[in-house]
């Protein structure tokens, strides 16, 4: 996983205010070779800019980082930071997977856009509504050109990407193990992304928005279970997400039980959620994210 590294003041991705500071993350298979098409990119707030920084000399031996332990034996072909880092983002990434399209989760792949070409366009996958719209709000020709395969005046360097999307359970306690491995373990819901890695996307709501004369509605996110293809190892990486407790759309449940009858199968290596406030924030001002009790909570439904 590659990550821009975070100064003292954000200590972590974050949705601002350094835009340095924000989401991207590369995932590779163990037993693939570093090649075309081997890494997977989860979120792209940052994208090259996070891949150099992390590709950038060492100030010592204790600060070198496991990406550069990986990577710094002949594995990339140049020598500066920056042609290893276009290089990586340029051949070596199959897909950018987008959770959802708040800036500081894809500004990083459409500035980036330009270097692709339309011998190798880059995929830009995401549910239906996501890459939806990115293409109507972001490759409209106003905000930023047209890098898409569809739509007025495509360039054509974006392949768009839509996955299908998981079916949501209800909100209540009374389902049968049958239904659950029924819904969750479908071989056919995984796509393969990359060379050794599938994935499967859930919805999960971030928030509400409101809308002239409208209604408010759920603002949705997303949730991936990415699976190593060989060992059929999974990690759950989490874009912006909140709590049940207090969505008027929950969907947490549906991803905590999935990722409960992984863990029973030992499928389950690791979680990757935010969580964004710090306890004292009231819950009227989460603006769909997580605080830590909130996040117990959470953790809780997926233990039960």
């Amino acid at each position: 996983m590659v990550a821009a590294q975070a100064d003292e003041l954000t200590q972590g991705t974050s949705g601002g205010p350094f835009e340095f500071g924000v989401s991207g993350y590369l995932i590779k298979s163990n037993v693939e070779p570093w090649a075309k098409d081997t890494l997977v990119a989860i979120d792209a707030g940052t994208y090259m800019s996070g891949v150099m920084q992390a590709l950038r000399p060492a100030t010592s031996a204790s600060a070198i980082s496991p990406v550069q332990q990986q990577l710094g034996t002949g594995l990339l072909p140049y020598v500066s930071p920056l042609t290893n880092a276009a290089y990586v983002v340029r051949e070596l990434v199959a897909a950018v997977c987008i959770t959802h399209a708040h800036l500081d989760h894809l500004a990083g792949f459409v500035i980036n856009s330009g270097c692709f070409t339309v011998d190798n366009p880059k995929k830009l996958a995401g549910l239906p509504w996501v890459v939806d719209g990115v293409l109507k709000h972001i490759f409209n020709n106003v905000i930023w050109p047209n890098m898409s395969n569809e739509g007025d005046d495509a360039i054509g360097l974006v392949t768009l990407h839509r996955f299908s999307s998981a079916v949501k359970i209800p909100n209540s306690s009374d389902d049968s193990v049958g239904v659950i491995e029924d819904t969750f373990d479908d071989e056919e819901a995984y796509e393969t992304i990359a060379n050794g890695l599938d994935i499967r996307a859930y919805s999960v709501s971030h928030g509400c928005v409101h809308g002239t004369g409208t209604a408010p509605k759920a603002y949705e996110s997303s949730a991936y279970f990415v699976r190593d293809k060989r060992s059929g190892k999974e990690i759950l990486i989490f874009g912006d997400v909140e709590p049940d407790s207090v969505s008027m759309d929950p969907q947490n449940r549906a991803v905590w039980m999935a990722a409960a009858q992984k863990f029973g199968r030992n499928k389950l290596s690791a979680i990757f959620i935010e969580c964004s406030y710090a306890s004292i924030q009231p819950e009227h001002s989460l603006f769909g994210h997580l605080s830590p009790p909130y996040l117990i909570q959470e953790l809780k439904m997926f233990a039960s």
